[in-house]
């Protein structure tokens, strides 16, 4: 998020204070601003009022960073019709700049302070990130929707900043957390729909339940999957999400023009199993069948790293239900 060097009003009027009142002094022990009225302002600049207590806080340290750090000199040097430029006067010393940066990175609520006093901007920069995670052309009502929501999540949440650094690992509570409630912007309006609901039913033709054979080799299962005319044994894993296919897989069912341009979705970037990242030529089809069903509505996607083939597990949430029996070796679909 977008760094703060200091949240101190630009100017000041110089002199302002009534005796007594506790001052900023320069270098030299001269009284020179209110020290209240500069928190107070400093606070609003964060949209916030003085209850709030880390807001006071930043403020607090950030003021008392500057009593007694710039001389007398440097304050005139500053100040225009009796009102004092902080912004320029600050940036004169390197040091004193990088000590009220650290005021406010150092509160652990950066993130949640602009999520509630600068929403246009949080969004503004969530969306900026998410694009430029992508080489392709994101579908913006998508990523809108998400930092909306990601917004709504840090807020009602009230995330530090250490646990919004979780959010960049896949593997992490919230990474889950912020997917499953504001979906995958990185997905496609056509296939963002992965998940069992009474829609995809109809994608589903065939008996109320059946029981496909499962092959077990080396801890791994496998099943047959025959498109066209083309059977075949895949690999079952469910932590795969579209079917995957080889090259020579692609060129046969473009023989039988299964696949073709008419059917095709574009280039879509998929994480492998080792973490690296596989761009697939991606198509959308239909009649896929396993035991007695045909499956319609399928996203097959092309690999040219690889050689096996996998069902992944949109094509199983496609039914209502299913489980995998290790002891029977068998695949229970439930239409």
């Amino acid at each position: 998020m977008k760094s703060r060097a200091f949240l101190l009003i630009s100017v000041f009027v110089v002199y302002g204070s009534l005796f007594g009142q506790s001052m900023t002094r320069s270098k030299e022990g001269r009284p020179i601003l209110n020290r209240s009225d500069l928190i107070n302002d400093c606070v609003s600049s964060l949209n916030k009022n003085r209850s709030d207590q880390t807001a006071i806080k930043i403020c607090q340290c950030q003021v008392d960073k500057l009593d007694g750090r710039f001389t007398n000199k440097q304050f005139k040097q500053h100040t225009k019709s009796r009102i004092v430029d902080l912004t320029s006067l600050i940036k004169e010393d390197s040091i004193v700049e990088a000590e009220i940066q650290a005021c406010y990175t150092s509160s652990g609520q950066t993130i949640l302070l602009q999520a509630e006093g600068f929403e246009a901007e949080f969004l503004e920069q969530c969306k900026k990130s998410i694009q430029s995670s992508s080489d392709k052309t994101l579908d913006a009502g998508r990523v809108k929707s998400f930092c909306q929501c990601q917004l709504e999540l840090v807020k009602s949440k009230r995330l530090s900043d250490m646990e919004m650094s979780t959010i960049s690992n896949p593997n992490s509570l919230l990474f889950f957390q912020m997917m499953y409630k504001c979906g995958d912007p990185f997905t496609q309006k056509s296939d963002a729909q992965r998940n069992w609901t009474p829609t995809v039913a109809a994608d589903v033709q065939g008996p109320a339940a059946d029981t496909v054979n499962v092959l077990t080799l080396n801890g791994m299962s496998y099943v047959k999957v025959k498109i066209g005319t083309l059977v075949q044994v895949w690999l079952f894993d469910t932590g795969a999400t579209d079917l995957l296919i080889n090259t020579e897989t692609e060129e046969a069912l473009r023989k039988e023009n299964i696949l073709a341009d008419s059917n095709y979705l574009g280039i879509g970037e998929y994480e492998m199993a080792n973490g690296t990242i596989d761009s697939c030529r991606r198509y959308r089809i239909n009649s896929v069948q396993i035991g007695n069903y045909s499956v319609n509505n399928i996203i097959v996607s092309v690999s040219e790293k690889g050689k096996r083939i996998i069902i992944g597990k949109t094509l199983l949430n496609k039914f209502r239900s299913w489980s995998l029996s290790n002891q029977e070796n068998k695949l229970y679909l439930l239409k």
